[in-house]
């Protein structure tokens, strides 16, 4: 029997192997080259970005609103005292042209009642807020200004960015 040897030929074998990576180098040359002078286009749909952004906007609003109300709750009545200290710093007053003196004791319950009205309605308005609703609204608010945003600064656009520090490649934006 008479056995079939191969005999290995190492120089076919070596001019295979270097036409070989030849070619996936002219062929990595051809593709970068196209990248470089062509481009490359992307497609970014604005209606998804829009849609992700108002609902990561609207969540983070359901959160922090409710936080947001009873924290300006709690500073209702240093903000109004200061600003009632202002208003109501002379013991005087002038009706229909005679000005008197209003005792100390009256002075001191206009001011306490007063201050008391002010913050009871300013409470009453921070309650009434429909903190979802608020949440919604901002939540719309961001998608239009993300879809106009990304429509009229994005679509068109090209940036040059560097592929491996080295190789320019143009990036063409477009925004459906």
């Amino acid at each position: 029997m008479r056995k079939n040897r191969r005999i290995f030929n190492g120089r076919s074998f070596w001019a295979g192997f270097f036409c070989a990576v030849l070619m996936l180098c002219a062929t990595l040359a051809g593709a970068f080259y196209l990248l470089s002078s062509q481009g490359v286009t992307v497609y970014l749909d604005s209606e998804e970005v829009a849609r992700l952004v108002r609902d990561q906007v609207i969540l983070q609003a359901r959160q922090d609103l409710p936080q947001l109300i009873a924290g300006a709750k709690a500073q209702i009545p240093a903000i109004v005292e200061e600003e009632m200290r202002e208003q109501l710093n002379s013991d005087r007053m002038e009706i229909a042209g005679f000005v008197f003196r209003v005792p100390d004791e009256l002075m001191a319950q206009l001011k306490k009642n007063m201050q008391d009205n002010v913050e009871n309605a300013t409470a009453e308005i921070l309650d009434g807020i429909d903190t979802d609703e608020v949440a919604l609204q901002f939540g719309e608010d961001v998608y239009h200004m993300v879809r106009e945003t990304m429509q009229g600064e994005l679509h068109g656009q090209s940036f040059e960015i560097m592929a491996f520090d080295r190789l320019p490649v143009l990036v063409r934006v477009n925004v459906k």
